[in-house]
């Protein structure tokens, strides 16, 4: 069948914003480069590459930035060319254990504004509201048209559609969160796993930048795994890659949130974190965890001072939630053979003597073999990864970058 002249313009112009796309990539991945090289690297002709560049540059995708200083070539020296960072502004948000934090960022994810409030305990709807409301005093700081709106949370979620498909700690359960936001801000709107968005945030702007095979295992509220391979997120069949925490250890017991017993959550969460503290408190009221604590609810910080002050009971707690941590990892270890294993979350807020511990079981109970070559880091600032993972997946739905 002869084509029409409508598929030969459809099929032209796919390849025209596929060009300026991948133009567009190179020109980003530098901080300034020249039509020749674009063309070296694209493969692209000169004459295509002039073309489509002239084209970003009338959208204000990339400015010209003078002639290059220093070069072989003799003769006229060419035109560099640059990302304009500043023709749009993106907006991110994440939801973490306690808190919901807000960022404005420019395109190259430096961040110009940022606020954080507490969820005081906020779930379902109102927890939409809360998350909504912070977003719209951050809007207004905005000095650029905004490209959009990602959000980072805890969950099982159809990054395509928006949705919350399931969010057991935050009581969501098929929230069209992306659909809430775009109706009220009238811009586009993304929303992911935060481990998924963390594993992008670490690849491409953070501690994990060129790693191809990374994991992400974020444990806070929840426990979440990102996982990268071959340079590409996982998702898996419903969206629910990654969703280590409710694993039944067949160890385990005590009764998860989500209504099952046995799952990994009720061992390493930030959750039962905190309840076995409460326990301890209760049953060893003279102990260095229940004055720290001093009648208030137990956190982090207060189990970690009591860690590194040797409180028996603390430290039996903490060996027992590094045991159980050591022992997830193995099995991600063995089973996707990482380059890399980000640890994030409040659980690093107990210290090096708890990740030091987590290290040493990983390499005396893991196959040998598999930890060779293998980095377990820890990033405290997890929030950070999570909304620079967020502006990342806005740039590459909305730019192609």
């Amino acid at each position: 069948m002869i084509p029409s002249a409508t598929s030969n313009k459809a099929t032209t112009a796919s390849l025209k914003r596929h060009n300026e796309t991948l133009l567009l990539r190179e020109i980003y991945a530098h901080s300034a480069i020249s039509r020749v090289r674009l063309a070296a690297l694209t493969n692209l002709s000169r004459p295509s590459v002039t073309e489509l560049t002239q084209n970003l540059i009338k959208r204000g995708l990339v400015v010209e930035v003078g002639p290059e200083t220093q070069t072989d070539r003799v003769g006229k020296k060419a035109t560099l060319l640059t990302f304009n960072k500043d023709i749009y502004q993106i907006v991110t948000a994440t939801i973490n254990d306690v808190v919901l934090t807000t960022a404005l960022l420019d395109l190259r994810m430096e961040v110009l504004e940022q606020r954080s409030v507490p969820m005081n305990g906020a779930t379902s709807m109102a927890l939409v509201d809360a998350l909504s409301d912070l977003i719209a005093e951050i809007v207004p700081k905005a000095t650029r048209p905004l490209l959009g709106i990602a959000v980072g949370t805890p969950g099982v979620i159809d990054m395509r559609a928006g949705v919350i498909q399931l969010a057991t700690y935050l009581e969501w359960v098929n929230v069209p969160l992306a659909r809430i936001l775009a109706d009220r801000f009238k811009v586009p709107v993304c929303v992911g796993n935060d481990s998924n968005l963390a594993a992008i945030g670490e690849s491409r702007f953070g501690t994990a930048q060129n790693v191809k095979d990374l994991v992400v295992l974020k444990v806070g509220s929840g426990i979440g795994v990102g996982i990268l391979a071959g340079g590409h997120l996982v998702e898996g069949n419903a969206f629910a890659a990654g969703e280590l925490g409710h694993t039944p250890f067949p160890t385990l017991n005590a009764l998860c949130l989500c209504g099952r017993r046995g799952c990994l959550e009720t061992a390493i969460s930030g959750w039962s974190l905190k309840r076995r503290a409460q326990d301890i408190v209760r049953s060893h009221p003279a102990s260095l965890l229940a004055r720290l604590s001093d009648g208030a609810d137990v956190t982090i910080s207060n189990i970690r001072q009591a860690l590194e002050a040797g409180d028996p009971q603390c430290t039996e707690l903490v060996t027992s939630v590094a045991t159980y941590l050591s022992q997830a990892i193995i099995i991600i270890l063995h089973l996707l053979n990482p380059q890399m294993i980000v640890l994030t979350g409040s659980m690093v807020g107990l210290g090096d003597r708890f990740l030091n511990q987590v290290r040493q079981n990983v390499k005396a109970w893991a196959f040998p073999y598999m930890t060779e070559g293998v980095e377990i880091v820890a990033n405290e600032q997890d929030e950070r990864s999570i909304l620079l993972g967020a502006g990342a997946l806005l740039l590459e739905r909305e730019l192609g970058l």
